[in-house]
């Protein structure tokens, strides 16, 4: 009897499972919502927030109006579609360069007359810069106003080695069939620096001059020191390369985002054949010969980890939960140790999967700058 009355409960709560799963598959399909659980059945959420962030999210709302101001070869190119992603999601509106092309300026100041007019914007004020400027405050205030502005920066010496190595540096300098050209360079870094190649004004204190520092003042310790408290007070967040994952878990807090805003797959990656490995004395030679750029990022190193400690006891747990989501979404997407070498600089990383978020985590900067200046034309017209 017991028997009997155990193998009849078993049916009974099996059939109550099933019907539940019926019911919840039901509504997922009516009201669009879905769980942030990721496998190979179920698509991965597109621009949703997960349940871990309702009560966070209820508490704030969040920002919109933004400047990134990317800085060369710190992954300013991956944090750029991070924002691209969200803005165009949302139809927010950018500010986009005359050109044509993902660069507003690279030697100049920022000017506004550098945007895109378009007729329909009222008062030329856009929600978000995130292509490349060289920053100057009063310029993008006046195209972006009351914005939360946001750079990134990464450790100098792997910083410059990349500029070299990813802009193909040494061939225009003639020394690409040295045996170690980065040594052969900062023998003489002053030498090459002075023949003003391609990408001359990165090949010293590259990321203080993206910031919109005068290098004609890059011996003067105190001109520089005076920049960087000056940054420190204009710039709401100073993210770091080194901690991408922490600094992206910073900013969703201070932007008041979901997890999934904050999804990436890296862009830009140099191949190994582009690289050179460095020793510690060539390393010091670097923070040296840069000495602004290792000033630069000794200052906000620091106020990178007194973020940290203010974020509070949740950073470790909330850090963990996004690097497993964005594993498991790499996981879903990415076809392993497969690369697109149509650009034999860089990895860039093949889809397995064609799912909607799977292509836009994957489109780079120029693709998405074409995608928003075509939406933006449609939407507001375009001056002749």
């Amino acid at each position: 009897m017991t028997e009997r009355l155990s193998a009849k409960s078993v049916a009974i709560v099996a059939s109550c499972v099933c019907v539940l799963l019926v019911w919840q598959t039901m509504m997922m399909k009516s009201t669009g919502s879905s769980s942030l659980t990721i496998n190979k059945q179920q698509p991965l959420p597109l621009y949703r927030n997960s349940k871990k962030n309702s009560s966070e999210t209820q508490r704030c709302s969040p920002k919109s109006r933004l400047v990134f101001l990317k800085t060369h070869k710190t992954g300013s190119s991956t944090m750029a579609t991070i924002f691209e992603r969200y803005g165009y999601s949302r139809k927010l509106t950018f500010a986009l360069s005359v050109k044509g092309n993902q660069v507003l300026s690279r030697q100049k100041h920022f000017n506004r007359k550098f945007v895109l007019q378009l007729p329909g914007i009222t008062d030329q004020h856009f929600d978000l810069l995130t292509n490349h400027a060289r920053y100057q405050r009063k310029e993008m205030e006046a195209v972006v106003p009351n914005a939360t502005y946001i750079t990134i920066l990464r450790r100098p010496e792997d910083q410059l080695e990349s500029v070299l190595g990813y802009f193909e540096v040494y061939r225009a300098t003639g020394i690409a069939n040295e045996s170690n050209p980065l040594g052969k360079f900062m023998d003489d870094p002053l030498k090459y620096y002075e023949m003003h190649t391609r990408k001359w004004e990165m090949l010293r204190n590259g990321m203080l001059h993206d910031l919109g520092f005068d290098p004609k003042f890059s011996e003067d310790t105190d001109k520089i020191l005076q920049t960087i408290s000056k940054l420190d007070e204009e710039f709401d967040l100073v993210l770091l390369t080194e901690y991408f994952d922490e600094s992206l878990v910073l900013m969703k807090k201070m932007l008041c985002w979901g997890f999934d805003d904050i999804l990436y797959l890296a862009h830009g990656v140099r191949s190994k054949s582009h690289r050179v490995e460095m020793t510690e004395s060539l390393r010091e030679k670097i923070r040296k010969w840069s000495h602004g750029d290792a000033l630069l990022y000794e200052h906000f190193n620091k106020t990178f980890w007194n973020k940290v400690a203010e974020y509070g006891s949740n950073f470790r747990k909330d850090l963990d939960y996004f690097i497993t989501l964005n594993q498991a979404m790499t996981e879903d997407c990415v076809d392993s140790g497969k690369f697109d070498k149509h650009d034999q600089r860089i990895d860039r990383l093949v889809l397995k999967n064609n799912s909607e978020l799977c292509n836009h985590l994957l489109r780079d900067e120029p693709i998405f700058t074409r995608m928003i200046r075509k939406s933006m034309i449609r939407r507001f017209g375009k001056t002749d």
